[in-house]
């Protein structure tokens, strides 16, 4: 994968993370594929754990997965997100864990092994995703 122009916005910007904001302006969930052993990897980094090639492509998740863990933030406050806000560790369908925040979830709802669903917002300049309950409605 070749260095490219970083992204607009991204709170963090380089050449491991860029492929992931990009994706997210297009709708995708992005995480790293590698091209010789064909692990995937959340998150990004610049080799393969298992075969330590530095050669990746972007892969798109399809977004659902069940939670496998949450935290409530409270403090700081941080921009963009109420407090408090639930944040999750989702076991994906493709079976890597991703962490997201889950702001538009009642807190009483969350339970370890609900299944979940990514969303694509809009935080401030940059496009971002969260995790929601399956079957709840979009806010």
């Amino acid at each position: 994968m070749t260095k490219q122009d970083s992204v607009g916005n991204a709170p963090y910007s380089n050449q491991d993370f860029d492929f992931f904001y990009r994706g997210l302006e297009e709708g995708k969930l992005l995480v790293q594929k590698c091209s010789i052993c064909g692990t995937i990897r959340n998150p990004p980094s610049p080799g393969c754990a298992h075969c330590r090639s530095l050669d990746w492509q972007p892969f798109a998740l399809n977004g659902s997965g069940t939670v496998f863990s949450y935290t409530i933030h409270y403090h700081p406050p941080l921009p963009a997100f109420p407090v408090p806000h639930p944040v999750i560790l989702a076991e994906m369908a493709e079976g890597i864990r991703m962490l997201g925040a889950a702001d538009n979830t009642a807190l009483e709802d969350i339970a370890i092994g609900a299944p979940i669903e990514a969303e694509f917002v809009q935080r401030g300049d940059n496009m971002s995703f969260r995790f929601r309950l399956k079957g709840s409605p979009a806010r």
